[in-house]
């Protein structure tokens, strides 16, 4: 294990890339206008997508005009957003047309309809990296120029049978390897509150597009922070599920190691806490679903409440203020009205996330990369000092991020066997300690990161804060984002609420309560608002206005 000064080294090291890279950044808000988002015009998009099931269903409203209505929303934010790579629209208004006349002709039952397609006519956007049959299937690569998905990933599948109709994928950062969704094809994705900002990453096109009420579930993927980070960023909800439950096939990166499974999860994201149950039913392998008892009520008076506010580790930044402001408030909020007494707890192997966690991911076998030699495998990679001295060079069209996976799979794959098991240890005692402490009624409360949305390019003085969504990675947990509301300068607000394994209904019980009493998901300021310098922090979505 890296020792404190090892650790401080890297923090100086840092320190230095800050002075480099943020009077950039700063530079590149500044001569850019903060240009706010068309206001929302149409109350359909303020419906979660449990509410327009039941619409569509019972015939309240069209399917069409749903899906007509969250085109007409893409059509207006993305050419500030830039957020899509490929949509369907025609495809998905026939869709829609059909629900309709298949609606009209009396052939389903309302009743039935809801048990076996409880999101029949529900529009969804879903992240590039995912296959979905015709569409772009490429994670943003510019090699291969194109790569279009011959058949949907699995969970794609079901969820297609549950009722979805698919508008659009969207973009990521090439192979998902940032934290900024940007690549050489699509180009940067913006953030819905400031578009100066950036969106996070890898799923910053899918939250980008939530956060903005262009869509109203989305599906994504997550591998340390991937999902929950851009939720973060936009203010909706990106759910890590407990490994096992949704399937993987289907995902450019992926990698052959029998372990991918558990360190990488495809990410449901919404902007209602609602949608999390069914989402996540309609998600699962029908075999193993019951499982998760999401049917099943939870009583909030008997769970447990744990938190931590900081990652103890000497590499992190201190949690923004108004961060831990959202978790408190969520304390006190159980003590008030469930009598609750949260318990702050202090896990010290937490402070060895940030290595273990990066160490036992790239000891994996490889996914796709930048370096390999082949679409087809992998394993096979050209020099990485060759590579890598081409980009510097501008002999590539590679965006940088993806590159430094090489040296630092290199690194993991040099260290001791001794040292590994080391890790590996310390992954077991964090596993032991998380169970121990939350059994089947304990949720944790955590940071996602330790900041709101950064200015462009940020994120590379940031990267050692990479254990506060990685622990739930390494130690296998389910874990969802949660937004809390707007800071007073408007960025999203919001933390963590993780759950022992298979307990993912804990976790939407809580984000629910958490949605019903400081908000949730607020939209984006419009002109209007902006013109006239108003506050949105305290504003509230009612689902169904």
């Amino acid at each position: 294990m890296w020792g404190k000064f090892s650790k401080y080294v890297m923090r100086t090291l840092v320190w230095l890339l800050r002075l480099t890279v943020w009077p950039y950044s700063r530079l590149m808000a500044v001569f850019r206008k903060k240009t706010p988002l068309p206001a929302i015009d149409n109350n359909l998009l303020l419906h979660s997508a449990t509410s327009l099931a039941d619409k569509i269903r019972n015939r309240e409203v069209c399917c069409e005009e749903v899906v007509q209505a969250y085109i007409a929303r893409v059509k207006a934010v993305n050419p500030l957003l830039n957020a899509v790579v490929q949509d369907r629209f025609e495809q998905a208004l026939q869709e829609a047309r059909t629900v309709d006349l298949q609606l009209a002709s009396g052939v389903y039952n309302p009743d039935q309809l809801k048990k076996d397609r409880p999101l029949f006519g529900v529009p969804i956007t879903i992240k590039e990296s995912i296959a979905v049959q015709g569409m772009s299937h490429n994670a943003g690569r510019v090699k291969p120029k194109e790569r279009v998905a011959a058949a949907d990933a699995s969970f794609v599948r079901r969820l297609k049978e549950a009722g979805v109709i698919p508008l659009l994928v969207s973009n990521t950062p090439e192979v998902c390897m940032s934290w900024e969704t940007y690549n050489n094809v699509t180009g940067r994705t913006n953030n819905p509150y400031d578009i100066r900002r950036t969106a996070g990453g890898s799923s910053g096109g899918e939250a980008s597009l939530l956060g903005a009420g262009a869509s109203v579930i989305g599906l994504a993927s997550d591998i340390g922070g991937s999902g929950r980070i851009p939720a973060l960023f936009c203010g909706v909800y990106g759910h890590k599920p407990t490994p096992g439950y949704t399937g993987i096939d289907g995902h450019i990166p992926v990698s052959e190691d029998p372990d991918w499974a558990n360190f990488f999860s495809i990410a449901p994201m919404c902007r209602y806490a609602e949608d999390l149950p069914l989402y996540m039913r309609s998600i699962s392998d029908p075999e193993k679903r019951d499982f998760l008892r999401l049917d099943e009520p939870v009583d909030l008076k008997k769970i447990k409440v744990y938190y931590m506010e900081e990652d103890p580790s000497v590499l992190t930044n201190k949690v923004h203020p108004e961060l831990k402001t959202a978790m408190r408030r969520a304390v006190a909020h159980f003590a008030n009205k469930y009598n609750i007494i949260a318990q702050e707890v202090s896990i010290k192997e937490i402070e060895e996330v940030f290595q273990v966690a990066g160490v036992v991911m790239l000891r994996m076998k490889s996914c796709h990369t930048v370096y390999q030699k082949t679409e087809d495998n992998p394993e096979e990679w050209n020099s990485v000092i060759l590579t890598y001295m081409k980009y510097v060079f501008g002999c590539t069209n590679h965006t940088h991020p993806p590159f430094v996976y090489g040296p630092i799979k290199k690194y993991a794959d040099s260290i001791s066997d001794k040292e590994f098991q080391e890790m590996l240890q310390t992954k077991k005692t964090l596993i032991e300690k998380f169970d121990d402490m939350l059994k089947d009624d304990g949720v944790f409360l955590y940071p996602t990161f330790h900041d709101m949305t950064n200015f462009h390019l940020q994120f590379y003085y940031k990267l050692l804060n990479i254990g506060y969504c990685t622990l739930f990675n390494l130690i296998e947990l389910p874990t969802c984002s949660c937004p809390t509301g707007l800071a007073k300068d408007g960025r999203p607000t919001g933390f963590q609420v993780a759950a022992n394994k298979h307990q993912d209904r804990l976790v939407f019980a809580v984000a629910k309560e958490l949605e019903s009493a400081f908000g949730g998901w607020v939209p984006p300021p419009s002109p209007l608002q902006a013109s006239k310098g108003e506050d949105t922090t305290d504003k509230r979505v009612v689902q169904g206005a």
